[in-house]
């Protein structure tokens, strides 16, 4: 699978931004930016390139930042390439170690946030895709930190457990919808 062309296709869509514009309502945030995982979407789909099976994980994530500086220029002038640092780990007797030596890396786009008060909060969906046949392991869970345009780098934010032959969504506290999802795929509801 052309790798660049995966990391083209699981470009960060920021969904949802809200800047406070009230002076009597200022609201301050720390300006190192603070990841929360939300919840991660688990599907089993097909590589529109390739035809390969594939397994879709969305993991969506909430940032804050107190100085809303976080997103990268698109026109790629920034000294730092990535934002978005993702690494993937798999549980082997109840122990998890690096699945891949590889860190997925992301660009957040630029957003201006609006108003006086400057922090950013933003919803953020990273697409990944996982040729299932490289997957060899029941459970898995991810480690997700991000950089802000001065170099601040945030908490790492870790997954809940993930069950990666399901599908379905699994939430931050670890409860899913897979009964739901898969009943509704089946027809069955």
């Amino acid at each position: 699978m052309n790798r660049r062309a995966n990391i083209f296709a699981a470009l960060i869509v920021i969904a949802v931004m809200i800047a406070a514009a009230s002076c009597s309502d200022m609201e301050t945030y720390s300006e190192i930016p603070k990841v929360e995982f939300q919840k991660v979407f688990l599907a089993d789909t097909t590589d529109k390139e390739l035809g390969n099976k594939v397994k879709l994980q969305e993991i969506t994530l909430q940032i804050t930042d107190g100085d809303g500086n976080l997103g990268l220029n698109r026109d790629g002038s920034d000294t730092t390439k990535y934002n978005l640092f993702i690494t993937m780990f798999k549980k082997e007797q109840g122990q998890y170690v690096p699945a891949i030596d590889t860190i997925f890396k992301y660009r957040i786009p630029y957003k201006q946030p609006i108003g006086q008060n400057k922090y950013l909060r933003a919803e953020v969906i990273v697409s990944h895709t996982t040729p299932t046949i490289y997957i060899e392991y029941d459970t898995i869970r991810y480690e997700i930190y991000v950089m802000d345009r001065n170099g601040n780098n945030s908490n790492t934010a870790v997954t809940c457990d993930i069950p990666i032959r399901m599908n379905g969504t699994v939430f931050a506290d670890g409860s899913n919808d897979f009964e739901h999802y898969n009943a509704s795929n089946r027809g069955d509801n």
